[in-house]
Order: C-alpha cells, then structure tokens, then sequence
C-alpha cells in the first residue's frame, strides 16, 4: 500500500453530524480548523457556504494590512514596479500568496484564486512577466475569481502579463504569432476536444493582431497597460470552422466581416463573446472547476449537469460552486491529495501558527514542486494526485520541520513559528496529549493506524514539550493528513 494511501481516512470533522459540513469546510479553505468548524457551526451548512461566497463582505483587513505592509509589491504601479530588482517582485507576489492561503478569512475566494491562476497560467520567474503578473493577480484573477467567467476571461484576453507571456505582443497581420490563440482555445475556453481547426487557430490569430501593451521602462507615461495597435492589425475578413456558430448572427463558417482598422479591435471581442457562450467551453470549465472542488475524474453526469449551469447563469461563477458544494454532491465527493501549498497552509492553520515571514515557507514549499506563479508551461500546475506523489520527502519533513522551528529565526523574530503550549489546552499525559493532537490536526478523525503509531511514538511517560512537538510534527506528517 502507497505511503499516502487513502485507504480506511476519517472524514475531517469535530463529531457525527460535522463529517458532511466538514467536508465542505475543506473544500472552501485551506484547512480545516477549530475556529472554521466553530464558524460553520455557527452559520449552518448553506450559511457558511453563503457567507464564503460572499467574500467582499467578509473582514480581512488583518490579512490585507499584513500583506500589503509586509509586501508592498502587491499594490505598486507598474511604473514602481519596474524599480525593483532581484526577483523582489516575483517573490513578494509569491510570499503575499502564501500568507493569504493561511490567514486570509476570504478562505473560498482564495481557493478560487488558486484555480484560475492556473487556468490562466502565466510564468512570472522572468522579465518583463516578473512585475506584469503582481498586477495581473490583482486585477484579473482575485477581483473575478468568484465573478463571471466572460468577465474574467475578458480581462485575461487585455491582460499585458498574458499578452507577453504568450506572445500576442507579436502578433501582427504581416506576422501572425498563433500561441495567444492556441492557448485561448486549448486551454482557457473550449478545451484541447473543443473542436475546433488549426485553420481556426490560425484565423483567431488575425483577430488578435494588434492587441499589445505600453512597453518601456519606470517612467514611460502608462506602461504596461494594454493597447490596441492600428497598425499591425489585419484587417481582411476572418473565417472560423462552422462549430463557432453558437451565437447567432454570423453565416456559416462563421464569418468574422473585414472591418478598418480603427474598428478592428472587434474581431477579437466578436471570437470572445463566441467562446464565452460556447457549449464546449461550459463543458471544460464545469470539468476544471469539479475537478479543483468536488474531486480528480468527476463523472460526466456532473460536469454535463454543471454545464448547464453555466449555460444557464452565463457563466456565473458563484452559481457554479454553489452547485458544486451542494450536500448532493459533497456527500459523494472522493478525497482529494493535498498539493504542496495546500498542505504547507494546512499545517500552519491547524496549529495556528505565528507568521510575521514567509521566506522560508516559500523555500519549503518550492522544494515540494509548487513554487506559487512558477509553472513554467500554459497548463498550470496539474491538479491530480499522478502529478504529486513522487516528491514525497519534503511533504513528510514539512511537520517536523515547522515544529522544530526551522522556519523561524529568533533573531529577528521572522518566519513562522507554533506554540505547543496553548495548542496542548493543558494535557501532559500521554493519552490526553494524543487526544489533543488528534482533534487539533484531525478533528477528533485521525485513522486508527497513524492513531496507533502516534501513540507509540509518544510513549507511556509523560512526554515532554520537546517530543509533543515532534508528536504535533509526525502527526502533520502521517498520511491521512496529505488528504482532505
């Protein structure tokens, strides 16, 4: 049996009637906790999932004052941004990313921020996409995570970072650049079975020309804002495969008519508005968004039924999750692995750690494969446990490592750090420290085996402050944790 075998796991929860509501809490944070399933409690099954839903009126500013003072990055201009150097972009985006994944009370609309970045994936380990995606984060994928999909596809579609990753900046009527127009199709609306041609890949890149963005440098007036070029767009009609022709109002093929330049900043909005109502696209987004929320190869009853939701709401976001985390659903919904970010936030959430840094946490998850915004190809990271399972060490050190705070440095007081003592409640024997373990990391849930092995670990003496800690860090560690 695989270390990380789901076999025989609990279901997370703090007694019988919470294992369907801890399940959603699971699958609308990153990581269960006392306060959450005291919050979920509270409000009830569809009251927290309202209230998560509900996240610009959740209060985060916390979370926010932390990020922003910590990682002023995140609300520079571009102009400011193109100051900085090092990476210190790239990593301040990365650093604000992770914090949010533990702190942050908008705990479903992170989650959901987490799905788009990869649906719209943009490598931001190099120039200029270092700087160009900390505003492509705050502009395009949080404000519409939990929005419309049209919407946020729009605003992918004249997002600069996504114009230069993908080589749109390129893309002229003399010298058609298709990688935008592969990667819109393929990967952001229809899906790779979407049907359509390479002749359409070719056409949805004459649409394209001349979207670009402002390039210079820190004090080019509007750099690194979109701009729609006149002069490399191509002007002559376009012809899309007839399978386009789900919109109404076009002939079929689908003809997207020649227009003057002026006027041809159309051609590109017609062929999103098309794939914005696509039936394809509805199908592969019901897929991607069961996928990262119900679990790995949901069946097509689901994403056919969820298809239709989309269709039906235009895309609406919130409906979609909503149909999703129904108890109709979750009730069935199989476990789903822990990638390398969840897991790191999860640990930290359980044992409610201190974080005042998190450089070191970044390292820790970089070296478990899951560097946040560094993926370097258009897929993003696969969210499918194939992908995760082989790079097993540093999710087993993960625990023991937090716990032996070596993510902490006590000379200046940075990194993140757990107090055991608080997080005891006052247990000293063994069975109670055990006790306390299993219902802060597990809910009371922990399986019997890593039950069974925690317990010999700890011994018959009362343990000491030094091995509760290595207790809290094997249990972090055991395999029913790297599920949820």
């Amino acid at each position: 049996m695989s270390r990380f075998s789901r076999s025989n796991l609990g279901v997370i929860g703090g007694g019988p009637g919470d294992d369907l509501l801890a399940a959603l809490v699971s699958r609308c944070t990153f990581g269960v906790t006392e306060a959450e399933m005291s919050l979920a409690r509270s409000l009830g099954y569809w009251g927290y999932l309202e209230y998560q839903l509900a996240w610009d009126m959740i209060d985060d500013t916390a979370c926010e004052n932390f990020v922003q003072a910590s990682y002023p990055a995140i609300k520079m201009s571009p102009n400011q941004l193109l100051t900085l150097t090092g990476g210190d972009a790239t990593n301040q985006l990365r650093r604000a990313r992770i914090y949010r994944a533990v702190k942050s009370k908008r705990q479903l609309l992170e989650v959901m921020v987490e799905m788009w970045t990869d649906h719209f994936n943009i490598y931001n380990g190099s120039a200029p996409t270092d700087s160009m995606k900390v505003v492509d984060d705050r502009s395009v994928i949080r404000p519409n995570a939990l929005g419309s999909f049209p919407a946020l596809l729009w605003a992918s579609a004249h997002s600069p970072a996504m114009l230069e990753y993908l080589n749109n900046d390129t893309n002229s009527r003399t010298a058609p650049n298709e990688n935008y127009a592969r990667e819109l199709m393929e990967l952001h609306t229809l899906g790779v079975n979407g049907g359509y041609t390479q002749a359409d890949v070719l056409a949805v890149a004459r649409c394209f020309t001349g979207w670009r963005y402002v390039t210079g440098g820190a004090t080019t007036p509007n750099v690194h804002t979109f701009l729609y070029n006149t002069g490399t767009h191509d002007v002559n009609s376009k012809t899309l495969s007839p399978i386009f022709d789900i919109a109404g109002g076009y002939q079929n093929p689908v003809v997207i008519p020649a227009r003057t330049a002026a006027a041809g900043i159309q051609d590109a909005i017609d062929v999103l508005n098309i794939l914005s109502v696509h039936p394809n696209t509805a199908a592969y987004i019901a897929g991607k968004i069961l996928t990262h929320l119900w679990g790995q190869n949901p069946p097509q009853s689901l994403v056919s039924a969820l298809a239709q939701v989309y269709l039906a709401t235009g895309g609406d976001i919130k409906q979609m999750v909503r149909w999703t985390l129904d108890p109709a659903r979750i009730s069935s919904a199989p476990w789903k692995f822990k990638r390398p970010l969840h897991l790191a936030a999860s640990a930290l959430r359980a044992t409610s750690a201190t974080i005042t840094q998190t450089n070191s946490v970044q390292t820790a998850i970089g070296a478990a494969g899951h560097m946040p915004f560094a993926w370097l190809t258009p897929d993003g990271y696969p969210d499918k446990v194939e992908a995760w399972v082989d790079l097993l060490l540093p999710r087993w050190s993960f625990g023991a490592s937090l716990m032996n705070n070596e993510y902490w440095n006590s000379t200046t007081q940075l990194g993140s750090t757990v107090d055991s003592v608080p997080l005891m409640a006052g247990a000293v024997s063994p069975a109670s420290v055990l006790k306390q373990i299993n219902k802060v990391i597990f809910g009371g849930k922990m399986p019997p085996q890593d039950l069974a092995g925690l317990s010999q670990y700890i011994g018959v003496s009362n343990p000491s402050n030094t091995k509760i800690r290595e207790s809290i860090g094997l249990a972090i560690g055991c395999p029913a944790f790297q599920w949820y």
